[in-house]
């Protein structure tokens, strides 16, 4: 089982309608998705 997975989650972006990429570990945005549709195995943050 691979140690170095990163703890990326993420989330839609109702003002751009696109899917963005955070680093939980650091809080940083790594990236913005430019085609359509969510990222394949990242989660998907719920809020409570």
């Amino acid at each position: 089982m691979s140690t170095n997975k990163k703890n990326y989650i993420q989330v839609f972006n109702p003002r751009t309608e696109r899917w963005v990429k955070i680093d939980r570990d650091a809080g940083k945005i790594i990236a913005n998705k430019k085609s359509e549709g969510p990222y394949k195995n990242i989660k998907k943050y719920r809020s409570k």
